[in-house]
């Protein structure tokens, strides 16, 4: 089909509720997208964080069709090798204990959060509040999104789950202000991705973590999107250098395919009752098969140390142009990969001009352009984006 036949039929079949730039995807090649017309464009948005190893890369390919000849699918009622192969490879990596999988972000944050109040409730009889942080973006689902510290996905969906509170990221202060005896657990991104690319300082969470130890509160780090090496290290959580009692993953983790994952630690562990937890699809044996994948190419070292580099080139990138553009550009936020620029009231339309010049960025909000490449895009691939970038940024200033 031609793009304009795309368009049209969109508009008559799907529900309008995403704001789609106008680009139909037909293929990929590495980071690379292209239309159906055969025009190309650099990702740096890989799928918002998904399309970590770019695209048409092999040995996913070769998985998923293999996978596809052998089971597609076969329920929790039975035992898989796949999705065993998996968790077996997560709890090494990160040094916690067992994985429950699932089929988004939004489910693993779900599962992790009715972790935290078992705990809270098994063991204390009155625990239930979450306490998570403003800008903060943890899903669609109810109480997802009443612990998303943004407003605008509130809106005529109240009353929402009661119990929740929110403090400021960075400020321990905030923290200890709204606490009380009755929260569970303190749910937080190491790197906030919708809510405009906030990454946490190291001695902030080292603080919660603290604070969470004194307290016995469970601390939930939500990796979705910052993590699978997006910061350069595997998890996030290892580049901060705290480990939080549940890690949530999505995302990456499949490379394209549907999978959530929950990583539980010791102490929502010494709760967990048979029954707790649930779901048809997750831990699917393609999905397992494409994640475990996934997981051995990211977790190698060239991969992370190419991350940490190329985060290095991008900032000095990003300094130079806000020296050069400060009329425009007011911060830049990130690490490794994840990269938000703040150009106030300006992210459309420098995403829409981007588009227009070959390159697909995306607007986390209307103040901040988020770039979140694939992990394996080159060095010249990100000079071509920054040269890019620096043109649209100049034909706003002319």
């Amino acid at each position: 089909m031609k793009s304009s036949e795309v368009f049209q039929e969109d508009e008559q079949l799907m529900l309008s509720t995403y704001r789609r730039l106008p680009l139909v995807i037909e293929r990929g090649e590495g980071s690379w997208v292209f239309d159906p017309e055969g025009k190309r464009y650099l990702d740096c948005v890989a799928g918002l964080a998904v399309n970590i190893m770019g695209y048409g890369y092999q040995p996913l390919a070769e998985a998923v069709k293999e996978g596809a000849g052998l089971l597609l699918h076969a329920s929790n009622l039975y035992h898989t090798v796949p999705q065993l192969s998996l968790a077996k490879s997560l709890c090494e990596l990160s040094g916690l204990s067992r994985v429950f999988f699932n089929n988004s972000g939004a489910e693993a944050n779900e599962v992790a959060l009715k972790a935290a109040r078992f705990y809270g409730r098994r063991k204390y009889g009155s625990r239930y509040k979450f306490l998570a942080f403003h800008r903060s973006f943890h899903g669609r689902t109810l109480l997802t999104i009443s612990v998303t510290g943004q407003e605008k996905f509130h809106q005529d969906l109240e009353p929402l789950p009661e119990g929740i509170l929110f403090a400021r990221l960075n400020d321990i202060q905030s923290v200890e202000k709204v606490i009380d005896k009755e929260v569970c657990a303190i749910i937080v991104e190491p790197v906030q991705g919708e809510g405009g690319v906030y990454p946490a300082e190291k001695g902030f969470l080292r603080d919660v973590r603290a604070l969470c130890d004194e307290r016995d509160i469970l601390l939930i780090f939500d990796e979705v999107q910052c993590g699978m090496g997006r910061t350069g290290s595997f998890f996030a959580f290892q580049h901060y250098e705290v480990t939080p009692d549940l890690v949530t993953l999505a995302k990456g983790l499949g490379g394209g395919l549907p999978i959530g994952a929950v990583l539980f630690g010791e102490k929502p562990l010494s709760v967990s009752r048979k029954g707790d937890q649930g779901s048809t699809f997750g831990g699917n044996p393609l999905a397992c098969r494409a994640a475990k994948v996934m997981v051995e190419a990211v977790s190698t070292p060239d991969i992370l140390q190419g991350v940490r580099s190329k985060g290095e080139m991008l900032q000095e990138g990003f300094a130079a142009l806000k020296n050069r553009y400060s009329s425009i550009i007011t911060q830049v936020r990130g690490v490794g990969l994840m990269w938000g620029v703040q150009v106030p009231n300006r992210a459309a339309d420098i995403v829409q001009g981007m588009l227009e010049r070959g390159v697909l960025v995306n607007a986390a909000n209307p103040d901040t352009v988020r770039i979140l490449p694939p992990l394996t895009i080159t060095q010249d691939e990100l000079r071509h984006f920054l040269k890019v970038f620096s043109a649209q940024l100049e034909a706003i200033v002319v």
